[in-house]
């Protein structure tokens, strides 16, 4: 789902903010009031959804003499939105919301419309929550009214499925580049996952390992991506299959040795060492789908080593991981497999990619790592 990201610019003659919003990616649509409408010029890209807030049946009048039915009517008086249909605009309802009496007009009044503007008196979300159940069965998109991208975030978060959007209202161009930052580029995504051969298994010894414990139930076709090089790792498993002597562990990937990489968002990685609490990891399905999870805790300790090599296309990769059965690593079979079970020969999934990193970030220059 394409989140609504709105700037408000009911109260900003500002054309620069509104500009920025048309060149930010993640925007995609203005709220202005009749007056700032009047003065803007800006050539909208296409994305653009256009939308006025308007306040009496006069206003509304005013701005019919323009005759652009493409531009939404948004109002806090149902009498304007239902007018304004009969004139054949698209519209949404604009509601702030105090009490358990404003709460119930945003989804009573709200349904007759293509979307809720939902500004809220107090900092809880459980009214938004009210509010998206009422009408998550039907056609009409929730938007909370926002003044940061932190708050943006939680509101897409709520509920699991979350708001459709957000309105930002900000005097500050710099509050327009945290949602660039936050929400540009964060569709899903995907890497190539590939069939590489085992060519070597060794048993190393006892070292440090550590366990990546997220706040997200992983699913069993998740896996993350545990390398010892910046040339990319193997797919080891969540804590999602059956094992006789434990119980499972769906929060859980039991990663690897402490030097090697994890790949997180944005086609970064992290040193397993560098993992706090609150860090963004990425888990990837069978598929090459991911998604973004964060930790909330990783536990390091003693155990044995198992060194797994494999090599795609005459590029060579190798993850340790720690040494038991209970350890299970894809197959080109996109199976679960015990680590432990892995034949020189066997086919093995893999992300392979050109080295180099510098903290984490992608890089060209001349390296070699063995």
């Amino acid at each position: 789902m394409e989140r609504k990201i709105w700037l408000d610019a009911r109260n900003n003659l500002n054309s620069e903010f509104v500009i920025t919003a048309n060149q930010i990616a993640c925007f995609n649509g203005v709220l202005f009031s009749l007056a700032t409408f009047s003065e803007n010029t800006v050539q909208f890209s296409e994305r653009m959804q256009i939308s006025v807030f308007l306040q009496s049946l006069d206003e509304l009048s005013e701005f019919s003499q323009i005759e652009n039915k493409q531009v939404m009517i948004i109002s806090n008086d149902p009498a304007v939105l239902n007018e304004a249909k009969s004139q054949g605009y698209p519209t949404g309802y604009y509601i702030y919301i105090v009490d358990q009496k404003t709460m119930d007009m945003s989804h009573e009044i709200g349904i007759h419309h293509h979307l809720v503007i939902a500004e809220f008196k107090d900092p809880t979300n459980i009214p938004l929550e009210l509010i998206i159940a009422k009408l998550q069965s039907t056609d009409v998109d929730v938007l909370k009214h926002v003044v940061s991208s932190e708050e943006a975030k939680i509101s897409f978060d709520v509920m699991e499925i979350g708001s459709e959007g957000v309105l930002l209202t900000t005097d500050r161009i710099e509050a327009m580049f945290d949602f660039k930052n936050q929400f540009e580029h964060k569709e899903k995504q995907s890497v190539e996952i590939v069939n590489a051969k085992v060519t070597n298994i060794e048993h190393i010894g006892q070292g440090y390992r550590s366990c990546i414990d997220t706040t997200n139930l992983l699913t069993e076709q998740e896996a993350m991506i545990i390398g010892s090089t910046s040339s990319g790792g193997l797919l080891v498993c969540s804590e999602t299959h059956y094992l006789p002597y434990m119980d499972l562990r769906p929060f859980r990937v039991n990663a690897g040795a402490v030097h090697s990489y994890v790949w997180c968002p944005e086609d970064t990685t992290s040193y397993l060492t560098d993992l706090k609490v609150g860090s963004q990891v990425m888990v990837v399905d069978i598929e090459g789908n991911t998604r973004t999870v964060s930790v909330g805790r990783v536990k390091t300790e003693i155990r044995p080593l198992l060194l797994i090599e494999a090599e795609y296309e005459n590029k060579k990769i190798n993850t340790i991981v720690q040494d038991d059965w209970h350890i299970r690593i894809f197959n080109g079979k996109k199976e679960p497999q015990s680590a432990t079970t892995f034949k020189v020969g066997d086919e093995i999934l893999a992300y392979v990619c050109e080295t180099g990193r510098h903290v984490g970030i992608k890089i060209e220059e001349t390296i070699e790592e063995k």
